[in-house]
């Protein structure tokens, strides 16, 4: 599909986002980043001390990769800026199983889930006893752990039946005859 315009643009710079947030997860270390008015620069450290220095092109809608080896020899490669190319660059930089990192995306998506209905369970335990218990440690966890996922995933996560419930109108007692 061929997007014109700033849709492209912003649709390529989220694409670039969420790869930023995977090959992070998967190990590579991120030590510069550097935003022009034409393009994004990145660096980054990743398996057995390679580095790799990253020019996107947004309005080009390409990508320059310069891959440093220790054994002091540079490659520089042109790649269209694509949902593919940069998988096959986030394999090639962190050969780890895609969705995998220190701990699988879809547990952290669970502890995600699993820290909010936490937390929603000790709000509603507080109405019902009039009592007030911190669940900052829980709220802290929750967004430490939101911080590895996606804008896509965080969606996934939403899960509506955790979602604050509306407060309830009290309605008024009607005397029976």
């Amino acid at each position: 599909m061929i997007l014109h315009g700033m849709s492209n643009s912003g649709t390529l710079k989220a694409l670039v986002d969420n790869w930023l947030t995977d090959v992070q997860r998967r190990g590579a270390e991120l030590y510069a980043e550097n935003q022009s008015e034409e393009a994004l620069y990145l660096s980054f450290e990743g398996k057995d001390q390679v580095r790799y220095s990253i020019k996107f092109d947004f309005d080009g809608q390409e990508m320059v990769v310069q891959i440093h080896n220790p054994d002091k020899s540079v490659n520089r490669e042109n790649f269209l800026l694509s949902a593919e190319s940069l998988r096959l660059l986030a394999k090639r930089m962190c050969p780890l199983q895609e969705g995998k990192a220190a701990i699988s995306i879809y547990l952290l998506a669970r502890l995600a889930i699993l820290c909010h209905a936490y937390q929603r369970l000790i709000e509603e335990y507080d109405r019902e006893h009039h009592i007030h218990t911190s669940t900052n440690t829980v709220q802290e966890i929750e967004a430490e752990l939101r911080q590895s996922l996606t804008p896509e995933e965080q969606q996934r996560t939403e899960n509506p039946f955790l979602r604050p419930a509306a407060k309830q109108k009290e309605k008024p007692k009607q005397d029976t005859v």
